[in-house]
């Protein structure tokens, strides 16, 4: 998607299918990210998984709102803004634009190859993509994970990981980040004892 917005958009294809709670699924593919840490994928398939129950309306709620829809027109697709350190770092020193460059960049990552990595999950898990507003909200709570990285403090580390998706649990109530951050933080006790 590039920053192009199409004001005809529903905002909620009806034909998405809706998302059932399968623990089991999300309990196999723990297993796999305790294999692989940095294989992101897996974390999508836990939240496909264990679906947030009120994401629709959520997100609709916001999407109606004047303040969504701003946003929506004025940024787009926001890998592009996250991943232009240059103009990041014309904001003055010390600023959140810094800091989150510092990061991106102490850490190899990219807000694009967060988004590759969901592209992956797609391809695999044979997840359909909606052309509406709702897609660019499930998109945005994506692009702003390593944000709440730097926002929080919480590094990368599997401890940091587990951190950052357990406050997140306050702003996205899915049942996927309490339980990411639960099953990692007794795995992280488990292996110190």
């Amino acid at each position: 998607m590039t920053g192009t917005i199409h004001a005809d958009l529903p905002i909620y294809d009806e034909r998405r299918p809706e998302m059932k709670l399968r623990p089991l699924k999300a309990w196999h593919h723990f297993q796999n990210l305790l294999k692989d840490k940095e294989n992101t994928e897996e974390v999508f398939h836990i939240f496909q998984s264990l679906p947030w129950r009120n994401l629709r309306s959520s997100a609709e709620h916001f999407l109606r709102s004047e303040r969504g829809q701003a946003l929506r027109v004025r940024e787009p697709y926001l890998p592009a803004i996250l991943d232009d350190h240059a103009a990041l770092r014309l904001t003055p020193k010390g600023s959140l634009a810094h800091a989150y460059c510092d990061f991106m960049e102490r850490e190899g990552l990219s807000a694009q190859g967060l988004v590759d990595e969901f592209d992956r999950f797609t391809r695999s898990s044979g997840f359909e993509e909606f052309e509406d507003q709702f897609k660019w909200y499930l998109n945005r709570m994506r692009d702003v994970h390593d944000m709440l990285h730097v926002l929080t403090g919480y590094g990368r580390d599997a401890l940091g990981e587990a951190c950052v998706l357990a406050f997140t649990y306050s702003q996205q109530p899915s049942p996927a980040h309490l339980f990411i951050g639960y099953m990692a933080g007794l795995n992280i006790n488990k292996q110190t004892k």
